[in-house]
């Protein structure tokens, strides 16, 4: 598959949103987390001198046990926290070590047996998986002469830690959706001019070859759009030149043409019979070179005249039916019978009749000079779900590898002994070009007695 400008856009630019959100968020998280020990830690401190001023007395041995009993009656306060509160209560463990630790004169129901932390004032982190995790102050009580230290088990900050990782994932992903639909947005704006130069190219046929201008051409667009209007200016030159040359050059052979086919003609009627059967070859060659001539000049009118025909309602049946009439006497001498079958009696359709009628004109005769004797060449104008006329012959068909090129002017399919130029089929397929056509090229299945099917067809009814 072709890459896309406009995903590559997109993907580029969502992907680098997402680098820099994942960025921020776990830079965000890691300065918030440190806030929060630091406001927790804080608190701590406080907590400790709290405890600290309450408990330090030169009579702290004595009176452990009361000091004790009412600090852990506190701390376990029958009072229940709202659940909003729960999660961030602090759990808090309190020992009371003599000044060379060999005892410990108090803890806490939730404190172990062994000290916290070191006999040394400062914070100090425990992290065991066995023992637990937990934060402790250690102070000196200066009346008492023993060390005082007060843990915290960091349950609410790790909650809030929690909490922030997922706030920090959804206003992430908010902030990536919301982004991201204002980068698409702006890259569908952006690339506009591309899609209107797109469009415009798309809807173009080979007779306009105008130049481009974009209603807001972009400067990065400029160099491309002046680039290609240099180059329908040289394709529009190079075409009307061969168009002229092909013109001029059918002209200027037209009257020697006609001039040797009405001195053959002269020839025949005064010559004796041993010569006759050469100036017939000669004839027919003359009138074979004739309709070469007047089918390149109907193919130099065809594209000089492109944008200068007229569409206007016509009844298709009743001009397919002049055009058998026209040629029905050659039909009548290769002893082929005409037929035209069609759901109306009357068809109108808005269509350039000279077009059409060119069309019909190549379609028949093409018919009836590769028909073999006692056949029937139909045409059948249909006009469900649109349009459609076609032509069918009993013939013997062309190779399936040559169907698509017999639309390519001056190619014939192998095999062919009949005379031709090669040319009808290419005039039908740029008649096609200008009329909105679609043709379609096919051989008859064989229980339909075989053959070539040509059909034109328009798939609505305007």
């Amino acid at each position: 598959m072709k890459p896309s400008i406009r995903r590559t856009l997109i993907l580029s630019v969502i992907s680098t949103m997402l680098v820099a959100i994942i960025i921020n968020s776990l830079l965000s998280h890691l300065i918030a987390r440190h806030e929060v020990d630091e406001v927790f830690d804080a608190e701590l401190l406080t907590i400790a001198r709290i405890i600290r001023g309450v408990i330090d007395t030169p009579a702290l041995e004595k009176e452990a046990y009361a000091i004790g009993h009412a600090l852990e009656e506190n701390l376990k306060s029958d009072d229940i926290a709202p659940p909003e509160l729960a999660d961030y209560e602090k759990k808090i463990l309190i020992q009371v070590w003599k000044k060379d630790g060999s005892q410990m004169l108090f803890h806490s129901s939730e404190a172990p047996e062994f000290a916290i932390a070191p006999m040394a004032p400062g914070f100090y982190y425990h992290d065991n998986s066995t023992e637990g995790e937990w934060i402790t102050y250690v102070a000196p009580l200066q009346h008492s002469d023993n060390w005082l230290m007060v843990g915290e088990i960091p349950r609410a900050r790790n909650e809030l830690s929690l909490d922030l990782i997922g706030i920090f994932i959804i206003s992430g992903a908010l902030a990536l959706v919301f982004c991201s639909l204002l980068v698409i947005s702006a890259i569908n704006k952006g690339l506009q001019p591309l899609q209107t130069l797109r469009r415009l190219l798309r809807n173009r046929s080979i007779q306009n070859l105008d130049a481009i201008a974009l209603p807001s051409e972009p400067r990065e667009l400029s160099p491309v759009v002046n680039s290609m209007n240099q180059l329908f200016e040289r394709l529009h030159h190079g075409i009307r030149k061969e168009q002229q040359f092909v013109n001029d050059a059918a002209h200027e052979l037209r009257t020697p043409l006609a001039v040797m086919k009405l001195r053959t003609q002269h020839l025949q009627q005064k010559a004796g019979p041993e010569i006759q059967d050469e100036l017939q070859q000669l004839s027919e060659s003359v009138s074979r070179s004739h309709q070469v001539v007047e089918q390149l000049l109907q193919l130099a009118r065809l594209d000089r005249k492109a944008q200068q025909q007229s569409f206007d309602p016509v009844d298709i049946v009743e001009l397919t039916r002049r055009v058998i009439a026209e040629l029905w006497p050659k039909a009548e001498q290769r002893k082929i019978a005409l037929e035209l079958e069609s759901d109306r009696n009357k068809c109108l359709r808005a269509l350039n009749p000279t077009l059409l009628d060119i069309a019909l004109h190549n379609l028949l005769a093409n018919a009836i000079r590769y028909s073999p004797a006692d056949t029937t060449v139909t045409v059948h104008i249909k006009t469900e779900n649109g349009l459609s006329i076609e032509v069918t012959d009993q013939g013997h068909g062309v190779n399936e590898e040559q169907l698509a090129r017999l639309t390519e002017p001056f190619f014939r399919a192998h095999g062919q002994d009949i005379p031709g130029a090669g040319l009808g089929l290419a005039i039908v397929s740029r008649i096609c070009e200008q009329l909105c056509a679609t043709l379609t090229i096919r051989n008859r299945t064989v229980d339909l007695a075989g053959g070539l099917s040509v059909t034109l067809s328009w798939p609505t009814a305007s």
